[in-house]
């Protein structure tokens, strides 16, 4: 019973619907969830390290055509990172932004996670005609004095070893026999001990792609350590600025995974035109693992 319970869970998405379209200087994958046949609603993006596969538990329930997209060096996204050098995450916004010109008619709702939920949040401010609302799941806002530090290579450098998260990345285990023994590696450890079965091989099987090590074939993380590591040094951009350009509508909910909070109140005030909810308690992956707070946020942005 529990042989046949594990091979259903990793025979899950064999059928996903994704898709790889040329954009300026690669390809963009992006996987759909819900009637493809219709126009895409909502677009979705992932936090730093994961993809957009990692998020179906999430996305596939929502009855409307949902695109979510994988970022540069995550997922089955082709675009360069080799001699990448940015200083904040609107390289994604950009990125994002040349995708919805170039295969998303007029605007759409965007929404995304931690690293997604910023880049959704610069994608607004940087280009208003392409997203109608934003849907911000726990985005990532600095304090001043890190922004300033991440802004200049050397800072930069120097947040790969004093930064906590960028540190451990740089250590990650990064080949692994099959995909079933990463998930039996991850399963209950670290970020994903809250994770369902079903969330935990989504990450697995849309994070993990195919490598020869040494002869053996095996697989490696689709986002590379140490891609994921500079991504989480590369925060330069002026998050609370881009909060109050959202448009009318959107709504951002936020815990405590960023220590500083005590400027959210005084955004509440500052921007009238948009929900800001904080959930001090809940964990940075609550989109996943509490969907009693991210689901009926989607469904009234959707509604509304």
């Amino acid at each position: 019973m529990q042989n046949f319970i594990m091979k259903t869970l990793f025979d899950r998405n064999k059928d996903i619907h994704r898709t790889l379209k040329p954009v300026r200087h690669g390809h963009m994958s992006g996987v759909h969830f819900g009637d493809i046949t219709q126009p895409v609603k909502l677009v979705f993006l992932h936090s730093t390290g994961f993809h957009a596969l990692s998020y179906r538990t999430l996305l596939e329930g929502l009855g409307v055509h949902v695109l979510a997209l994988d970022l540069r060096g995550h997922g089955h996204s082709e675009l360069p990172i080799e001699n990448i050098s940015f200083a904040s995450f609107r390289l994604h916004a950009r990125d994002v932004i040349a995708y919805l010109e170039q295969y998303i008619e007029g605007s759409v709702i965007l929404c995304g996670h931690s690293m997604g939920a910023s880049t959704a949040i610069l994608a607004a401010e940087m280009a208003p005609h392409k997203v109608s609302k934003v849907l911000a799941f726990d985005p990532v806002v600095l304090p001043l004095s890190a922004r300033l530090i991440m802004s200049t290579r050397a800072g930069r450098n120097f947040m790969k070893t004093r930064f906590p998260i960028a540190r451990a990345t740089g250590r990650r285990r990064n080949w692994f026999s099959s995909q079933e023994s990463a998930f039996e590696r991850f399963r209950g450890r670290g970020t994903f001990k809250q994770f369902s079965d079903e969330a935990l091989w989504d990450y697995v099987s849309g994070g993990l792609i195919p490598h020869i090590k040494d002869g053996q074939d095996g697989f490696k993380l689709a986002c590379q350590p140490h891609w994921e590591q500079f991504t989480y040094v590369a925060q330069g951009h002026n998050m609370k600025k881009a909060i109050t350009k959202l448009p009318r509508g959107s709504h951002i909910q936020l815990t405590n995974f960023v220590k500083s909070v005590d400027w959210i109140p005084k955004m509440v005030k500052k921007c009238p035109h948009i929900r800001i909810e904080h959930f001090p308690d809940a964990d940075h992956f609550f989109p996943l693992i509490n969907p009693e707070i991210s689901q009926p946020a989607l469904h009234e942005i959707l509604e509304e």
